[in-house]
């Protein structure tokens, strides 16, 4: 599967449905004509269901397991190696933000259980996946559970990231945009982002190298809100020398 039909994939599992407007303005350079395309190959391979005007996830048809359990099983060696490295910036008594997403979780399965940490999330699946340990303690940023997405949204999640500050904030991404930054899905995500990055020392994106394909959606987030990107090693060349010409680390 080439790396935008892969994409596209995600982003259905992601949502749950989507419409091929929508897509069009995910891939503004790709005529509609091929996404319908796309769309028709990734049906026939079972890898979503088209509908009238777009398409939808095969698991809310099908009503098998959720989006986010299908997500965790793509690209799992990349995400230990991405989580692994995440885990080392960790410092004894930081106090961290780490969103909701199957590479965050990553993460959260790997801090260190001798440190004392404050976690905080809006990830379901961080606050399941963080060691039990009396030195850390994991804090649900209190909103309305979207089950597609194992996260709590809505303004309240918001209101909560306002009264707190983080060393690092670990944040995941649909993709990568050399124009853009690194698209979000959607407005109640983006909006608890800017707020994490906001109240964060410093940022970093956790990212594979299956997310480098050109989406771009009406939010995202902008490199120079970008301290690190940390990924597995599978970069190209040219990505790598574009993140660090904008003073973004990557690991």
């Amino acid at each position: 599967m080439n790396k935008r039909r892969q994409a596209i994939a995600d982003i259905v599992n992601q949502l749950g449905e989507i419409h091929i407007r929508d897509l069009r303005r995910m891939f503004p350079n790709i005529s509609e004509v091929t996404l319908r395309k796309d769309l028709q190959v990734l049906d026939e391979e079972n890898s979503l269901v088209r509908i009238h005007g777009g398409a939808r996830s095969i698991n809310d048809v099908t009503l098998k397991n959720s989006n986010f359990n299908t997500r965790t099983l793509l690209h799992q060696n990349e995400k230990a190696i991405i989580g692994e490295k995440a885990a080392k910036l960790i410092k004894d008594g930081m106090s961290v933000f780490i969103s909701s997403g199957s590479t965050c979780a990553e993460l959260a399965k790997q801090l260190p259980s001798e440190y004392t940490l404050q976690v905080f999330t809006d990830g379901i699946s961080i606050a399941l996946k963080a060691p039990v340990s009396p030195g850390i303690t994991v804090e649900l940023v209190g909103g309305v559970v979207n089950r597609n997405l194992m996260r709590l949204t809505g303004p309240s999640v918001v209101s909560a990231l306002d009264a707190l500050h983080f060393d690092y904030a670990f944040l995941g991404t649909m993709g990568f945009n050399k124009q853009a930054g690194f698209p979000v899905a959607t407005p109640g995500i983006a909006a608890s982002n800017t707020k994490a990055i906001e109240h964060s020392r410093k940022t970093v994106i956790l990212m594979d190298s299956s997310k480098v394909n050109d989406m771009c959606t009406a939010r995202n987030i902008p490199f120079k809100s970008v301290d690190i990107v940390i990924s597995d090693g599978k970069l190209s060349e040219d990505v790598v020398a574009f993140l660090n010409e904008n003073q973004i680390e990557v690991l």
